[in-house]
């Protein structure tokens, strides 16, 4: 406060406002710099962050992981590992803490505003003061939305960790499909090298027996065309193979040319009922509690734009002195006045955001339903297709064992032979690759549902 000397110095409450802000600013965060890496981790280094990682793991049921790469692992604990361990779902988890914050920022009060000024008057003649003015203003604009921005902020929050754990989910389960792929493309390549061996050896007979005069020109080009016919199906299986290898190694976070020994895939029952599928997705499937929050996530935005409509004003307290040394101290209140604008720019946004997530909405049951019909009719055809021949095939390896047999004491030729051993490996290829497509399809039909079914394998 001002005393009645001609001149004095204003700097009482400046002083007073400066120790304010002083203190204020004593308990605000400080900088610290995170830095990028600067280059990949040496492989030595990856590989232990690896093992680190998957001593951490825990897998479903009974089951714990041995850290042993080498031993044979299932879809299921490959899919966990790859939880922990991929790249991309890793920065995804950072969202949950980004929403978290956001979440934080939407419950903090408002804080005051000060402001401090001083009139100093080039005339220092008797009877003129230095003048201030000092103003505590608080706007309660925020206190009435708070409570919409809260909800906002919880429905995101909530929205982003069901997306991540959808994520999760997805990855999860695209391990389990390119496990069991990867697991009948190296059965089929199997069969196909055994054939390719066969077919050597009945090559380089046949090339024998035309240089003994025991076999024409054409029966051996035949047994070469063959031959080559099936290396080059043991080729292209092992290309196969080998993407199928890079793809999961790339979801596991894993080196790209680790290999995995893998455990053969469980077979579950073939569904029958779609319809009871789709109500169980209907309240399992992550994604789709994910959109249901983020639809309430932007009904509160509308309420929110709503509550914005109204006159925003703020209430404060003024203290005074002017250069005639006359001391003032009341309230002060500020208003908007909503007359142009009246956030309906905001609202109409708010709005039309609203109805493209319900129509996105909508549109999400209606391809997963259709998924999921599609998968289950999948399942129904590959189960039809494999009955027979996993009743037929073995039979026609046992023939073709007999007829080998048969052909090396000469009792059969080597072309009834041929044809045989060219039909059974034919069919035992064709059951391997529709067992494949169904053990894919059974993923696929739980990943789709979003959690268990009955006959889930």
């Amino acid at each position: 406060m001002l005393n009645g000397t001609t001149g004095l110095s204003a700097s009482g409450p400046l002083r007073y406002g400066g120790l304010a802000l002083i203190l204020l600013l004593s308990g605000c965060a400080s900088y610290h710099p995170l830095p990028l890496r600067a280059s990949l981790p040496a492989p030595a280094q990856a590989d232990a962050q690896v093992a680190a990682a998957l001593r951490q793991a825990h897998l479903p049921r009974r089951e714990r992981l041995s850290i042993n790469p080498s031993r044979p692992l299932s879809g299921e604990a490959l899919g966990l590992i790859a939880v922990l361990l991929n790249p991309d779902l890793r920065a995804m988890r950072a969202q949950e803490g980004v929403a978290q914050a956001q979440v934080f920022a939407a419950g903090l009060l408002p804080d005051p505003q000060l402001s401090l000024s001083a009139d100093l008057p080039s005339n220092v003649a008797a009877g003129y003061y230095n003048a201030y003015n000092m103003a505590l203003n608080w706007s309660l604009a925020a206190l009435f939305t708070r409570p919409a921005d809260l909800d906002i902020a919880r429905a995101q929050a909530r929205s982003v960790q069901y997306q991540v754990a959808w994520q999760e989910w997805m990855v999860a389960n695209q391990v389990r499909i390119l496990t069991r792929q990867l697991y009948y493309l190296e059965q089929q390549e199997d069969l196909a090298r055994r054939a390719a061996v066969t077919t050597q050896r009945l090559y380089r007979a046949s090339q024998e027996n035309l240089q003994a005069g025991d076999a024409t020109i054409t029966t051996a080009t035949l047994r070469q065309i063959a031959w080559l016919d099936s290396q080059d199906r043991a080729l292209a299986l092992a290309r196969q193979i080998t993407k199928a290898r890079q793809d999961l190694n790339k979801l596991l976070g894993l080196p790209p040319e680790a290999k995995l020994t893998l455990v053969p895939p469980r077979l579950g029952a073939t569904p029958t009922d779609p319809a009871a599928l789709v109500a169980k997705a209907d309240h399992q499937r992550l994604d789709l509690l994910a959109l249901r929050a983020g639809y309430q996530a932007q009904e509160a935005r509308v309420r929110r734009s709503i509550l914005g409509q109204y006159p925003g004003f703020s209430i404060g307290l003024t203290k005074a002195a002017d250069t005639s040394n006359i001391h003032t101290l009341g309230p002060s209140v500020s208003l908007d006045l909503p007359l142009w604008n009246r956030n309906r720019g905001a609202i109409a946004v708010a709005e039309a955001t609203r109805a493209q997530l319900h129509a996105e909405y909508g549109a999400r049951l209606f391809q997963t339903r259709a998924e999921i019909y599609t998968l289950v009719a999948d399942l129904q055809r590959l189960a039809a297709e494999i009955a027979p021949l996993a009743r037929e095939v073995p039979q026609l390896q046992r023939a073709e064992e007999r007829l080998r047999r048969a052909a090396s004491e000469r009792n059969v030729t080597l072309i009834d032979y041929e044809s045989v051993r060219s039909q059974s490996l034919a069919k035992g290829l064709q059951l391997l690759a529709l067992q494949q497509a169904y053990a894919e399809q059974q993923a696929a039909l739980t990943m789709a549902i979003g959690g268990t079914w009955k006959g889930q394998p």
